[in-house]
């Protein structure tokens, strides 16, 4: 009987260990599910997070380039308005046809609702359609027509509003008075809640709807800033290859320093190869690159943030000025600059015989609160100075003048040699002209076919002349 008892007692014992050990691997198992769904979920937000974060970014992509290509267009066909030579008209039509496909692209990126954004679309479209069949007939027609060109005056008219309008939007944005997430969300309306708000990305379109809206951001520190370079820099020609020690000398010279604060920290390949020479200088440090051929200063920066402006752009100007003389330049003309966060940015170009030389172009930055140097940037000037032979003037002054539009005064006249698209230089003639409201632009006339090969828009304020 007792050993009855007993076995039955054990038996019991092995039924509670098993309902134990069955239990344990129910809890595990269970857990185990419970961390892979929750890996799982955890997976699958992060990949829901990330494509909503492309899927923003895509849009604020493709908005930026909206206000980029809009800006373009409504550049070019203001310029457009100015210009009687059937050649460029043509190459001018052709741009702003790429600027609207650009556009038209960009419209179709963006997440809204087809009413929103249909009249922005439907006059994309037509000047793009209307500027394409203006490259294909100007040339045979010799010219626009008087039609033609009251109605791209009409054209750019409302393309400037609508720029307008889309800078307004892209700098509340900026300012944070409109976010990407209600761009993204495009909602068509906002509440009736008179609290002020940011205004919701349906309503902004709607804004630009009802006024045709634009933005212009071409705009550059003078004409032809981007030198092309050559194959081989022209102004490095014949000039023997240096060391490191020699770079480290020519940096100090140049920064008016002892050899020994100059190390050189590196070297770059490229078109031009140069040392990387750095110093410790007026409060900040300076990157210094010198040409492994020839030992020319190439560019110069200094890190150093410039502080509460000081000195008058006059005083500016004298300042780079004397630097230009200190480093050895002759014959360099002042042409454009520009005062950008406290620091005086100065375009020089090159002067042969009278004639500016825009390729050869050298930017001087100083700082307006102590007078020294910010940047140096002579990528132009080493590429391309030479002592050229200029060809002969076939077309005087007074024959172009009597051929530019009606509306455009002329204020000033240089002889000038510009960068072709292709990488030639073509001598012109330089006006400076002024329209019937007072705006300016400059237009370059081949001095030898007598083809108008460019024309600029100037933009003058108290921080200097930018070109667009």
């Amino acid at each position: 009987m007792l050993i009855a008892i007993l076995a039955l007692f054990g038996a019991y014992g092995g039924m509670r260990n098993m309902k134990k050990r069955t239990t344990v691997r129910v809890i595990s198992f269970l857990s185990a599910a419970v961390v892979i769904a929750g890996v799982f979920a955890w997976t699958g937000g992060k990949k829901a997070r990330s494509l909503e974060l492309y899927a923003r970014a895509n849009t604020q992509r493709a908005f930026e380039e909206l206000v980029t290509s809009v800006s373009e267009m409504s550049t070019a066909l203001e310029k457009s308005v100015y210009i009687t030579d059937p050649a460029l008209e043509g190459a001018m039509c052709t741009q702003i046809f790429g600027r609207a496909l650009t556009a038209q692209s960009a419209i179709g990126v963006l997440p809204y609702s087809s009413q929103e954004l249909e009249q922005a679309a439907s006059f994309v479209a037509k000047v793009g359609d209307y500027a394409c069949t203006l490259s294909r007939t100007v040339g045979v027609n010799g010219g626009y027509s008087d039609e033609e060109l009251e109605n791209l005056k009409s054209l750019s008219e409302t393309a400037s509003v609508m720029a307008l309008n889309l800078q307004d939007m892209q700098a509340r944005l900026q300012a944070g008075e409109l976010t990407m997430e209600e761009v993204y969300t495009a909602a068509s309306a906002v509440t009736g809640d008179e609290e002020e708000q940011a205004p919701l990305a349906g309503t902004a379109f709607q804004t630009i709807e009802e006024e045709f809206p634009e933005l212009p951001s071409l705009i550059y520190d003078g004409p032809f800033s981007e030198a092309l370079t050559t194959a081989e820099p022209a102004y490095l020609v014949d000039m023997e290859p240096i060391d490191e020690a020699a770079a480290q000398k020519a940096a100090a010279k140049f920064m008016d320093v002892e050899t020994g604060t100059v190390s050189v920290t590196g070297e770059i390949g490229g078109n031009v190869p140069c040392w990387v020479c750095s110093m410790n200088l007026n409060n900040g440090s300076y990157s210094v690159y010198v040409t492994k051929q020839g030992g020319q200063i190439y560019s110069a920066l200094c890190s150093r943030a410039a502080g509460e402006e000081k000195y008058s752009v006059d005083v500016g100007l004298s300042m780079a000025r004397s630097l230009l003389d200190s480093w050895g330049f002759e014959d360099m003309e002042e042409s454009y600059h520009i005062v950008e966060n406290g620091v005086l940015l100065v375009n020089y170009e090159y002067a042969q015989d009278g004639v500016l030389c825009y390729p050869d172009l050298i930017k001087v930055g100083v700082a307006l609160d102590n007078g020294t140097l910010m940047r140096y940037d002579a990528q132009g000037y080493i590429s391309a100075h030479t002592e050229r032979t200029l060809p002969d003037v076939a077309v005087t002054q007074e024959e172009v003048q009597e051929n530019l539009a009606v509306a455009l005064a002329v204020t000033g006249h240089n002889l000038a040699v510009i960068p072709s698209d292709g990488g030639e230089e073509r001598l012109c003639h330089e006006f400076i002209c002024e329209t019937e409201t007072g705006e300016h632009y400059i237009l370059y006339v081949n001095a030898v076919t007598g083809a108008e090969e460019k024309i600029l828009i100037l933009l003058e304020d108290e921080s200097g002349t930018l070109t667009i």
